[in-house]
């Protein structure tokens, strides 16, 4: 009981600032005694409705109104008490007729706002246009609504309307900036209208507040996932100029694996297929390390798949040729073996594991066998043919070598390696102006490869 007492005599405090220029001007003794009542009712009603009676809140809210018609405070609680118990004709009366006394408060605005909310929710014709004005008006008498901004950003996700979204949760994160939600929200419109950049900022922000949020770390691997692919494609594309850096395309997608991680570690039942794309990240990033002569890290990240599952064919491929790279030619073999039995149908392998044992001067004839089969599911493949090449100058058997390697020069001209294959198997059949001409091709293709050079100035010192 004394907690009632209490709460009635703050309202009794308070009430009055908020009522007192509503009373009718009367003679002293009528406007006092009127004021008491009026008071008492409404500090009763006000603990009712704070309780969530508002049934018995409603019925001292109208009894108000019988002493008091002007009264846009009370009009407006009637409004808020008769919208809580779904009286919306009341609701939407008296929320009008507390705006027509007093049009600069936003309380009677926002009411109305949700009654025509929820009109238009049932609805068959949905017209948001008008609710969205309503919003609107309460936000312009009082910028920091947060429930009307809420409503805002509902109605964008019902209509698509990522500008209004944009809008609205842009206001909600700076009122909140610690819910992360708001955050979510925001980068979904940014998103939506194309603001990649934006969109990530947002995410990054949510998952800063809160690194449980899965749905913001899928996001983030979503965009940087397509923003990893861009700077790939300007990796292995040298003629664009406005190419990114490897090193850019390696902390992309890097990211991607680490939001796609989190959202695996946080996510409810989440599908098998992220696992899988995990994989088919973590491989492409081994490639990038691959092209730019990173083996050790190549290494690094394919061996967290191999882990997770030996037979993936992609890392079992890579490894094999991240191990040859780094003069480990045991486990390069062991992969590649992998690799064909776990994936046959794929020609890499095959011709892996063949230049391979090329390079080793070991089990030539089975080299040329495998390699051969990659030729056979891609005959025009250059770098089979300069491999098949390669093999038969390992065995001595030159001829054959410099017709495969020349067909490798037709469907790989700008390959480096190709010409200083061609250029060693036309010295070794004395057509030495042949190989001088092939090296001096590897050496523009490749300048910066030193042992290239060598030779030819080697040659050179031999002629003099």
């Amino acid at each position: 009981m004394y907690k009632i007492l209490a709460f009635m005599s703050i309202c009794v405090l308070l009430i009055p600032t908020l009522f007192a220029q509503e009373i009718i001007d009367r003679p002293l003794e009528a406007k006092y005694e009127k004021a008491i009542y009026i008071y008492r009712d409404l500090a009763w009603a006000t603990y009712l409705r704070a309780s969530r009676r508002f049934p018995e809140a409603r019925d001292i809210y109208q009894r108000v109104l019988h002493l008091h018609k002007s009264s846009a405070f009370t009009h407006s609680q009637l409004a808020n008490v008769s919208l809580a118990i779904r009286d919306i004709r009341t609701a939407d009366q008296e929320s009008r007729l507390a705006i027509e006394i007093n049009p600069e408060n936003p309380l009677p605005h926002f009411i109305l706002a949700q009654v025509m909310f929820k009109r238009t929710m049932n609805s068959r014709q949905k017209n948001w246009k008008p609710v969205i004005e309503q919003l609107k008006k309460v936000t312009q008498l009082d910028p920091d609504h947060v429930d009307a901004y809420q409503y805002l950003g509902e109605i964008a996700a019902t209509q698509e309307d990522p500008n209004l979204g944009k809008q609205a949760f842009k206001q909600l994160t700076r009122l909140m900036p610690y819910q992360p939600v708001f955050f979510l929200r925001l980068g979904n419109s940014y998103e939506d209208l194309g603001y990649s950049d934006k969109a990530v900022s947002s995410y990054e922000r949510a998952v800063k507040i809160d690194d449980t949020m899965w749905q913001a770390h899928e996001s983030l691997g979503r965009l940087y996932t397509a923003s990893y692919e861009l700077a790939e494609n300007g990796v292995y594309n040298t003629n664009d100029p406005t190419a990114e850096s490897i090193d850019s395309a390696v902390e992309k997608i890097t990211k991607a694996i680490l939001a796609y991680t989190k959202m695996r570690q946080y996510a409810p039942n989440i599908p098998k297929q992220f696992d899988k794309m995990l994989g088919i990240f973590r491989a492409r990033l081994g490639s990038l390390y691959l092209t730019v002569d990173r083996p050790q890290q190549a290494i690094d990240t394919l061996n967290k798949i191999f882990t997770e599952d030996p037979k993936h064919a992609d890392a079992n491929y890579l490894l094999g040729l991240s191990y040859q790279e780094m003069k480990d030619f045991e486990k390069a073999e062991f992969h590649l073996r992998n690799a064909i039995r776990i994936s046959p149908e794929r020609s890499e392998p095959y011709n892996a594991l063949g230049y391979l044992l090329a390079e080793l001067g070991t089990d030539l004839e089975y080299a040329i066998d495998i390699i051969k089969i990659a030729l056979k599911k891609e005959p025009e493949n250059g770098a089979y043919l300069d491999s098949l090449g390669w093999t038969y100058f390992k065995m001595g058997k030159n001829e054959l070598a410099r017709i495969e390697l020349e067909k490798a020069v037709k469907f790989e001209s700008e390959s480096w390696e190709i010409q200083d294959h061609l250029g060693d198997v036309y010295l070794k059949i004395g057509m030495k102006n042949n190989a001088i001409g092939a090296w001096r091709k590897a050496t523009i293709l490749n300048p910066e490869n030193e042992k290239i050079r060598q030779k030819i100035e080697r040659y050179h010192a031999k002629i003099k």
